[in-house]
C-alpha cells in the first residue's frame, strides 16, 4: 500500500527540472539567397548551425560563407542563441526541437526557392558541430554532407543510419584543435572510426589550438571537400589562433584572443611643442577571461607621471573586476588600488577606485560575423576614485573623481577606445593626509585611441589625449593635447 501511495505522489509531483522549449524555435530561420541568385539554377543548401550564445548570421563569415559575398549556396541561418542551460539538461530533447525547426525551414526553402534537394549540407563549430552530427545521423536521407568542428559527436548513431549515409555518398569532415579537450578527441575519433567501418567518405583534420574555431580558410577547404563547390569568397577574417609556444612561425604567428596582454608605452609624445620625452611612462599587464556566465579582468601596471609642479610620481597599481551574466554579456564591479605610490622626494598617498563594468559579446555595433564568440568585444568601465581626507576640507573636484572608459574590439584587427572624466591628482609630496587637499591638481580629460594588429599578436595603438589642468580651487585651466604610441603583445 505504501508503495502505491509513493508511486502516486511521484507521478503527481511537478517536474521542476524540465527545461521549457526556447521561444526562438518558433522563429523561422533567416534564408539567405546567394549573390546573383538565378531562379533557373538549382542551388545546393547549406544549414549553418552556430556555437553557444551566437546567432548563425553572426558566425557565417567566420565559417567562410559571408552571406553578402557568397554565390553558391542558399543558406539557412537559425535565429537561436542557445545557452548551456537550454541544451545540457536533456540534449536529446534539444536536438529534437532543433530538428523540427530546421526541417520546417528546409521545407520552406525547397518549396519557394530554386534549391537542389539532393545537395543539402550542414555544418558548424562546437554546439553547431554537435548538432550537425546529430541531424546528419538522424536524417540520413536528407543531408548529403557535414562539416563538424570542435564537437564531441556524442549523439548515438544507429548502424542503419550509417548504412544509408554510405549508400547516398555522404561526405563528412571532422575538425578539431590539437590541444582540444580529450573528451572531444575521443568522441570525434570514435565517430570517424564508425564512419571508416561503414565505408562513409570522410576526412579528419587537426588544427593548432584548443577549443577555438578553425580559420575560415580551413573551413572553406572542408566545405569544398564535402559539397564539391569550388567558388567561395575570399576569407575576410584572420587565421584561427595558433599555439603560443612552439608553433611554426614563432610567437608572432598566432591570432590573439586578448586573454593575456603586456603593453608598453613608446617613450615619446607629440604635442603643440613638438616631439618630446613623454610626461607619462607606462608598462602594464592584463588578464581577461570570459566564461559562459562569468567574466574576470585584472590589470596591473607601473606608471611614472610628471605633475604640474614638475615633480614625477611613480605608482604600482592593480585592479580586479568580476561580472556575471549570460553568453551575451555581463554586469559587474570591482576595485582598484595602489600597491606603492610616491614622489622621488616624498610621500604620495594611495587611492582606491570603485569600478563598475558592462561587457558584451557580439554587440550590435560589430559587423555580422566579425566577432569572436569566445571573447568580450565591448567593454565599458565606470571608475570612481574615493576621496582621501574626508572631513579635512577637501575640494569639490576631489569628490567628483569620475571617469568612463570604453573599448571596442572589431574582428581581430582593430581596437577602438575612448575615455573621459574629471578627477584630481596629487602634485607634490605632503607629510599628512590632512595636507593633501592643498596639493591637488584638478584634471578634465578626454582621450581616443585606435589600435591596429600587425601581425595579430601585436597591437599598435595611436592615441590622442586632451588634458585641462589647474590647481584645485583655482579658476584658470591650462590645456594641452598629446599624441602617443603604445604597443601591446597579447595571446
Amino acid at each position: 500500500m505504501l508503495a502505491v501511495v509513493a508511486l502516486l505522489l511521484t507521478a503527481a509531483a511537478p517536474t521542476f527540472a524540465a527545461v521549457p522549449r526556447p521561444a526562438y524555435f518558433d522563429q523561422p530561420s533567416q534564408i539567405s539567397l546567394p549573390v546573383g541568385y538565378n531562379r533557373n539554377r538549382a542551388y545546393p543548401v547549406f544549414v549553418l548551425l552556430p556555437p553557444t550564445g551566437v546567432e548563425a548570421s553572426r558566425i557565417a563569415a567566420r565559417m567562410g560563407l559571408d552571406p553578402a559575398r557568397q554565390r553558391e549556396f542558399i543558406m539557412i541561418l537559425p535565429a537561436a542563441r542557445s545557452t548551456r542551460e537550454e541544451y545540457l539538461p536533456d540534449f536529446l530533447q534539444f536536438v529534437e526541437w532543433y530538428e523540427t525547426r530546421i526541417l520546417d525551414d528546409l521545407r520552406i526553402v525547397l518549396e519557394n526557392h530554386s534549391a537542389d534537394a539532393t545537395r543539402v549540407y550542414v555544418g558548424g563549430y562546437s554546439l553547431g558541430g554537435d548538432l550537425s552530427w546529430a541531424l546528419s545521423v538522424r536524417n540520413p536521407h536528407i543531408f548529403s554532407g557535414a562539416v563538424m568542428a570542435g564537437t564531441r559527436t556524442s549523439y548515438p548513431a544507429t548502424g542503419d543510419a550509417l548504412a544509408v549515409l554510405a549508400e547516398r555518398g555522404f561526405r563528412a569532415s571532422f575538425l578539431i584543435g590539437d590541444r582540444e579537450d580529450p573528451a572531444r578527441h575521443r568522441g570525434m575519433n570514435f565517430a570517424r572510426a564508425r564512419f571508416e567501418t561503414a565505408g562513409i567518405i570522410h576526412r579528419y583534420r587537426e588544427y593548432s589550438g584548443g577549443h577555438v574555431m578553425p580559420s575560415a580558410t580551413i573551413l572553406q577547404d572542408e566545405i569544398r571537400f564535402v559539397s564539391g563547390v569550388e567558388r567561395l569568397p575570399e576569407p575576410g577574417l584572420p587565421p584561427a589562433p595558433m599555439q603560443f609556444a612552439g608553433a611554426v612561425g614563432g610567437p608572432f604567428s598566432h591570432t590573439s584572443r586578448d586573454r593575456f596582454a603586456l603593453r608598453v608605452g613608446i617613450p615619446v609624445e607629440i604635442s603643440a611643442d613638438g616631439v618630446a620625452m613623454p610626461r607619462d611612462y607606462e608598462i602594464r599587464g592584463r588578464v581577461e577571461w570570459p566564461w559562459d556566465r562569468a567574466y574576470l579582468r585584472s590589470v596591473a601596471g607601473f606608471t611614472t607621471s610628471r605633475r604640474s609642479t614638475g615633480l614625477r610620481e611613480q605608482r604600482l597599481r592593480q585592479e580586479v573586476v568580476f561580472g556575471l551574466g549570460d553568453p551575451r554579456g555581463f554586469f559587474g564591479g570591482g576595485i582598484g588600488w595602489d600597491w606603492t605610490r610616491s614622489f622621488s622626494d616624498g610621500n604620495s598617498y594611495g587611492e582606491v577606485d570603485l569600478l563598475f563594468l558592462r561587457a558584451d559579446r557580439n554587440p550590435w555595433i560589430i559587423p555580422a560575423g566579425s566577432a569572436d564568440p569566445q571573447r568580450v568585444d565591448s567593454l565599458l568601465i565606470v571608475r570612481y576614485t574615493l576621496p582621501r581626507g574626508v572631513g579635512t576640507g577637501i575640494p569639490v573636484e576631489q569628490v567628483v573623481n569620475l571617469r568612463l572608459e570604453y573599448l571596442l574590439r572589431i574582428a581581430d584587427s582593430v581596437v577602438v577606445d575612448v575615455s573621459g572624466g574629471s578627477y584630481t591628482v596629487q602634485n607634490r609630496p605632503v607629510e599628512r593626509i590632512a595636507d593633501r587637499a592643498d596639493a591637488l591638481d584638478h584634471r578634465i580629460e578626454w582621450g581616443v585611441g585606435l589600435g591596429i594588429r600587425a601581425p595579430s599578436p601585436l597591437l599598435w595603438r595611436v592615441g590622442h589625449q586632451g588634458i585641462a589642468e589647474r590647481p584645485a580651487g583655482e579658476d584658470s585651466f591650462g590645456y594641452r593635447g598629446v599624441w602617443s604610441v603604445a604597443v601591446e603583445y597579447s595571446f
